[in-house]
Parts: structure tokens; sequence; C-alpha cells
């Protein structure tokens, strides 16, 4: 991998975790024709039920077929008067080379996603979920969730699944508040990126070797790649203000982030 990819990957990375995806072909493992991840739009479903059309990343036509093992998962849609594949549908597939499905999510789909913008680092729980309860149901559905608080097609069913204890479809307040400490904007809007510096460093020494930004950094799985991008004078450490830096690529996105924090 080239020292371009690694960067476009790493900045990737940022921008899912933060829930500031930009659109949902942007999952990096998920884009080969042959990926064992598929993320992508129901096209069409055979008439024996076990078949399925995605459209993954807007460019190949996955087929999937079910098998005895398959584990299907209707996420965010009532499972109540038995839910059936319907194409425009999101689709979140882990599969093996021959498109056969270990496990299928559907979603309904998600159109015209309007993260909330800043001022949804200052609102309690209380004021978020009465801010995206658009049908003042009192609780918040899949697509409620996915346009306002977190949007990943990959990783958003998995999330929502999880959190949908009584699997309804939807997320009571409890279940809510559950989904939403999981959302990285979420945990780090919680403390200052002052707060947050002085938290991990541990030895008080004014700057965060990789153990101590572990305690910060929100994806584990690509703490290295995320410290090396952060550590801009290659020192490897990070001053207050490179944390800064990573924190607000998080909470506020990939605008913000491109601002300019002295170190």
């Amino acid at each position: 991998m080239t020292l371009k990819q690694s960067v476009f990957l790493v900045a990737s990375l940022i921008l899912t975790f933060s829930g500031f995806t930009p659109n949902s072909h942007a999952q990096s493992n998920s884009k080969k024709p042959n990926s064992p991840v598929v993320v992508g739009t129901l096209t069409n479903v055979a008439s024996s039920g076990n078949e399925f059309g995605v459209q993954q990343n807007g460019e190949h036509l996955r087929k999937l077929s079910l098998n005895s093992k398959s584990k299907i998962y209707f996420v965010g849609i009532p499972t109540t008067g038995k839910p059936k594949p319907r194409p425009g549908m999101g689709v979140k597939a882990t599969c093996d080379k021959e498109g056969r499905i270990k496990t299928i999510s559907f979603t309904p789909p998600v159109d015209n996603v309007a993260l909330l913008g800043e001022k949804r680092l200052k609102m309690t729980e209380s004021e978020l979920l009465k801010e995206i309860d658009k049908d003042t149901n009192h609780s918040i559905s899949y697509v409620e969730f996915s346009k306002y608080i977190y949007y990943s097609p990959k990783h958003g069913p998995d999330s929502f699944r999880k959190a949908d204890k009584d699997g309804d479809g939807a997320l009571d307040s409890a279940e809510f508040v559950e989904a939403l400490n999981k959302v990285s904007w979420w945990t780090l809007s919680r403390k200052t990126p002052d707060q947050w510096f002085s938290q991990a460093d541990k030895d008080n020494d004014g700057m965060l070797d990789i153990k101590e930004f572990a305690l910060i950094c929100t994806s584990g799985n690509h703490l290295e790649n995320i410290f090396k991008r952060s550590d801009r004078d290659n020192s490897g450490s990070l001053s207050r203000g490179e944390t800064e830096a990573y924190l607000r690529s998080v909470t506020h996105g990939k605008e913000r982030s491109k601002k300019k924090t002295k170190t």
C-alpha cells in the first residue's frame, strides 16, 4: 500500500467512526467484487426467496444465496407480520467467495442523511431523542437514528440490532441511550479536549504516548495508524494541540478537522 493510500484509509476510518460517513459506499473493505463483506442496496429477490441481487458500492452487482446455516436479521423492521426482503432495502451481509450467506441484515432505506450539526454536541440524551423523534411516537426508528445520529451502512445495522433489546424494530429511551453511548462523536463530546488530554496524560509530561492515546482513541483496531496520522511533527508522541485536532476530527467531522491547530 502506498503512502497516499494509507493516508486515505486512515482519513476514511476517522470519518466512519465519527458518524460522518460521506456516503453508503465509503466502506474500504466492502468494495471489491468478491469481498466477504457486502454493503449495498437490495435490487432483486428470486421467487424462491433464497437468492438476492445486491448493488454494491454502485459498481458491482453481487449475487447472494441463503443456505441452512445462514442467519437473517431484519433491523429496524418490526418482526410482527413476517417481514420479507424487498428491493430498495439496505443490505449488510457476510458471505464466502461464492456468495453463500453467513449473515445478512436487511434495513429500511435511508435517504437524505441530515446530521444535526454542532448543536448536537451540547445536547443531553433526552434532548437528542426529542429532536430526532420526528413522528413523536417516543421511540427512535432505524431511519431516524441513521439519518440524524450515526450513518454507517456497514456498522449501523449491527449496532442498532444489538441496542434493540426487545426486537421491536425501534429504540425506546433506554435502548436509545445505549446505542448513543457507542457513537464516538457523542462519547468524546461529553468532555472538553483539555479534559480528555489531562485524563490520558498519566505521567503528566504534557505529551501522550501511544498507550496514553489509546485511552482516548475510539478506533482501537486502527490505533497505531491513527496515532501516526495525528502525530503531525513525527515526534513519536502527541502534544495537546495534536490531540485536540484528533478529537475535533471525530466530534466535528471532516470540515472542522481541516482547521489548523497550534502544537
